[in-house]
């Protein structure tokens, strides 16, 4: 399988997640400190006004790390997944528009890498995929581990790589089809019942 890699794009964003890790602790630090040492309520506001910026940074640093810090990242994920597809295979890694792009013999897929375990379903009703188990209350809210609306996700993908060819004035004669895969070996998919089509 042939790779095409924007490594000049991970690189920058690695560099991104780390700058960010680094910023929302020192913050962190300062405001834990300030409020430490400046108990009176109109001091200790000073110490609130720089913790909660902090904690905001703290949760997008966790998001860049999970995404482009911590290795396997998920694009190293999926390459790894392809590795046994010969040359007549290309995935494009952030150069198409979409993350991970597959054009094949098969057709052309648009890859989309999750981390997430426990149970994953889909409720036809909420026309949604829905997650039981996997990690607790705490884990989610401060790891942005719980399920996004793949769904929604999906579409939008689609969409960006549709807009990507028609702007860069591509013709292509098949419907770029959304792949969703998981992961993790703690996963257990029960998705009979979900749309074909993403």
């Amino acid at each position: 399988m042939k790779i095409s890699i924007n490594k000049k794009l991970i690189n920058r964003n690695k560099k991104i997640a780390q700058i960010t890790l680094y910023l929302s602790l020192a913050l962190l630090s300062i405001g834990f400190i300030w409020t430490i040492r400046n108990p009176e309520p109109t001091k200790a506001l000073i110490g609130y006004l720089i913790l909660i910026p902090a904690y905001l940074l703290v949760q997008v640093s966790i998001y860049m790390a999970n995404r482009w810090g911590n290795s396997p990242r998920p694009d190293e994920i999926v390459s790894q997944s392809l590795k046994g597809l010969d040359n007549k295979y290309t995935l494009y890694t952030y150069t198409a528009g979409v993350p991970n792009l597959l054009i094949g013999p098969a057709g052309i897929w648009i890859i989309n890498p999750y981390n997430h375990y426990g149970e994953i379903s889909y409720d036809s009703s909420k026309n949604k995929y829905i997650q039981k188990g996997g990690p607790n209350f705490i884990s989610k809210y401060f790891s942005q581990e719980s399920l996004p609306n793949i769904t929604k996700i999906s579409a939008t993908l689609k969409a960006d790589f549709l807009s990507f060819i028609l702007k860069n004035d591509i013709q292509i004669d098949e419907n770029p089809q959304v792949i969703n895969i998981f992961n993790s070996n703690k996963v257990v998919l029960r998705t009979n019942n979900a749309p074909k089509n993403n």
